[in-house]
């Protein structure tokens, strides 16, 4: 198969689009498909530099496009779009000369797509449309999970490295709302004794440094290409409630979630509810009262080894790291029917 994948990223947009569409481009060319990413000049420096890293061709394309001319250049057999902001018009008009898959969190915006993946937790109970239900894959089945990750994943539950907790805290790629800042304030307010990685946008940087001054465990590193590898280092982990989850998730890693943007709410209220993380929804709370939250959940995690295993183990039980191979082997299954019919 030829597939076109097309994404957006930037500082304020954040970077969730283009990682998931490069772990489906990641699945496709293991499994010896053609493979070409669109997407605009993101403006984030890491995620340039691990979009050239890749083993797949880039076009550079303005930011929130679709343009036919793109779709007629390369003449996929797929077309892939993960984007809130493209026309579902434009994305629908495509069908007309490819195959389309929608990644979607919630809502298909009346995109007219063959195929339609929402990885979120507890995405398959949702009210779709009866015109979207037959062509979804949608829950953890088919969480897309880069290599990387699956490379540092434990087969059990996470145990303390050492007496000391260590703490990897990461907003998302961008954080474009500064939620480093209060995680930060939290971490070094901690009552018990944990070291930490926080990994800080450029825009926060000087505030985060402000707060950890003088907290000899606590470091502070740029956002990185390489976010598995330090993961692999984390005892207990706090994330935003988005893309970064499921990788969170997979590795078994114990964490603390935070909601960082409406669409979060959803998925990050089922994982809650099934006992996979503990969960922060900060929208009708104070920042003191944010903060206490924060600081609460992690000295939970930090002192009670039971609570710690009890997550860990239903991580890996949900995620099994196998999502973008289900959906590569959907896309197959549905250009074979096409051939056959």
């Amino acid at each position: 198969m030829k597939v076109l994948l097309r994404a957006d990223a930037s500082p304020t947009q954040g970077t969730g689009h283009v990682m998931r569409c490069l772990t489906l481009a990641e699945a496709l060319r293991r499994a010896g498909h053609e493979v070409r990413v669109a997407t605009n000049h993101s403006g984030v420096d890491w995620l340039e530099n691990l979009i050239s890293r890749q083993d797949v061709s880039v076009e550079r394309v303005p930011q929130h496009s679709l343009s036919s001319d793109l779709i007629a250049a390369f003449r996929p057999d797929w077309l892939v779009v993960d984007s809130y902001e493209i026309d579902a018009a434009l994305i629908s008009q495509a069908r007309a000369s490819t195959k389309v898959l929608a990644i979607v969190d919630g809502d298909d915006r009346s995109i007219d797509a063959d195929v339609y993946v929402d990885h979120n937790i507890g995405a398959e109970k949702l009210a779709w449309p009866d015109s979207v239900r037959p062509r979804l894959l949608a829950g953890s089945r088919y969480a897309l999970i880069r290599q990387a990750v699956l490379d540092v994943r434990r087969n059990a539950p996470w145990e303390l490295a050492t007496d000391v907790p260590h703490v990897v805290a990461v907003m998302g790629g961008s954080d474009p709302t500064g939620m480093i800042v209060p995680v930060a304030s939290a971490l070094a307010r901690a009552s018990t004794s944990l070291s930490a990685t926080i990994v800080c946008a450029p825009a926060w940087r000087t505030r985060v440094d402000a707060i950890v001054a003088g907290h000899t465990g606590l470091h502070v590193v740029p956002p990185t290409n390489d976010l598995p590898a330090l993961l692999g280092t984390a005892d207990i982990a706090v994330s935003a409630a988005g893309t970064s989850s499921w990788e969170l998730c997979t590795l078994g890693i114990p964490s603390v979630l935070v909601e960082v943007v409406d669409n979060q709410t959803e998925g990050l209220r089922a994982m809650t509810a099934q006992g996979l993380v503990i969960g922060i929804s900060p929208r009708l709370m104070t920042s003191t009262e944010l903060e206490v939250s924060l600081r609460e959940s992690l000295d939970s995690l930090c002192t009670d080894a039971g609570k710690r295993r009890e997550l860990s183990q239903r991580c890996l039980d949900e995620f099994d790291g196998r999502g973008a191979e289900r959906v590569v082997t959907a896309m197959e299954r549905a250009t074979s029917d096409t051939a056959q019919s």
